[in-house]
C-alpha cells in the first residue's frame, strides 16, 4: 500500500501543476471580461482619489505580471519544480490566481474593505510562496531559467501587491469619509508602504523581481502626488524608493561578499541526488 502513494502523489502534483497553470492564465482574461460589464471602475471611483495614488501608467504592471507568471506555470506544469514542498507552492500561488479575480468583483462592487482584505491573504500567501523559492532554491530541481522566471514573476507579483494594497487602504478610508486631500493620514499611510517595502527587500533578500515591482510602485506615487501638486508627499516617496535602493544594494553587495546567491543553485532537492 506504501509503495502506491508516491505515484499518487506524483499524479496529484502534476494535476496541481496545471491547474496552477490555468488559473494563471486566467488572470490574463478576467479583466477585460469584468471590465466590460462594470466599466472601468477601477480609475472611476475611490480608487483614484488619494493623492498618493501612483500614477496611472504604473497599472500597467499588472500585464506583464500575468503575462509572467502564465508563461512560468505553462513551464511548471511541464517540467515541475521538483522541490519537497512544490505542492504547497502550488496550492498557494492557485489561491493567489483566483483571488486577483475575486479582487476584482470585489472592487466591481464598490466593497473596498473587502477587496482590502483579499489584496491581504494574496500578500501573505506570495510571502510564504517567495519565502519558499528564495530561502530553499537549493530544493529545487529545475532548469535554472524555469526557477528564476518563476521567483522573478512571484517577486514582481508580490513587489507591486505589497504597495498596492496600501494604495487600497488609502481608497477605502477615502470611501469612508476621510478626506482626499488631507495629507497627514496619506503620509503614514506611506510610512507603512515604506516599512512594508524594506521589510520585504530584506525578507527576500533583495529578489530583483520583488525590488523593481516596488521602486516601480514609489516612483509612481511621486508621480502621482506631484501631479497632484502634493509635493510633501511627492518627496517622501522619493525618499521611499531611494531606501528600498539602498537598501537592495547593501544586501546584494554584501550576499555577494559571503558568496550566499540565494537562486543561483541548481541542486536537486533533498535526498534525490542524482547518482
Amino acid at each position: 500500500m506504501t509503495t502506491d502513494l508516491a505515484p499518487q502523489h506524483r499524479s496529484a502534483t502534476s494535476a496541481l501543476r496545471w491547474v496552477a497553470a490555468a488559473l494563471s492564465a486566467s488572470q490574463l482574461v478576467t479583466p477585460p471580461v469584468i471590465m466590460s460589464v462594470y466599466g472601468d471602475f477601477l480609475s472611476a471611483r475611490a480608487t483614484n482619489d488619494a493623492v498618493i495614488t501612483p500614477a496611472g501608467y504604473a497599472f500597467s504592471i499588472w500585464g506583464l505580471i500575468t503575462l509572467l507568471c502564465t508563461v512560468s506555470f505553462v513551464g511548471v506544469a511541464r517540467r515541475g519544480l521538483n522541490a519537497p514542498w512544490e505542492t504547497r507552492l502550488l496550492v498557494e500561488v492557485s489561491v493567489v490566481f483566483t483571488g486577483f479575480t475575486a479582487w476584482l468583483l470585489v472592487a466591481a462592487q464598490d466593497w473596498l474593505w473587502l477587496s482590502v482584505a483579499v489584496f491581504a491573504v494574496m500578500v501573505v500567501l506570495l510571502i510564504d510562496v517567495m519565502r519558499l523559492l528564495v530561502r530553499h532554491a537549493d530544493q529545487v530541481a529545475t532548469p535554472t531559467w524555469l526557477r528564476r522566471l518563476t521567483t522573478t514573476s512571484l517577486g514582481l507579483y508580490l513587489g507591486w501587491s505589497s504597495i498596492a494594497v496600501c494604495v487600497n487602504v488609502a481608497a477605502a478610508l477615502i470611501d469612508g469619509g476621510w478626506s482626499p486631500s488631507e495629507y497627514l493620514w496619506q503620509a503614514v499611510v506611506l510610512v507603512v508602504a515604506t516599512l512594508v517595502g524594506l521589510g520585504l527587500t530584506v525578507f527576500v533578500r533583495a529578489d530583483l523581481g520583488y525590488v523593481a515591482a516596488v521602486l516601480w510602485a514609489f516612483v509612481a506615487v511621486v508621480i502621482g502626488a506631484a501631479q497632484n501638486d502634493a509635493v510633501p508627499l511627492s518627496v517622501a516617496a522619493a525618499a521611499a524608493s531611494v531606501l528600498v535602493l539602498v537598501t537592495a544594494v547593501v544586501l546584494r553587495v554584501r550576499d555577494g561578499r559571503t558568496g550566499h546567491h540565494p537562486v543561483s543553485t541548481g541542486a536537486h532537492p533533498l535526498g534525490h541526488r542524482s547518482r
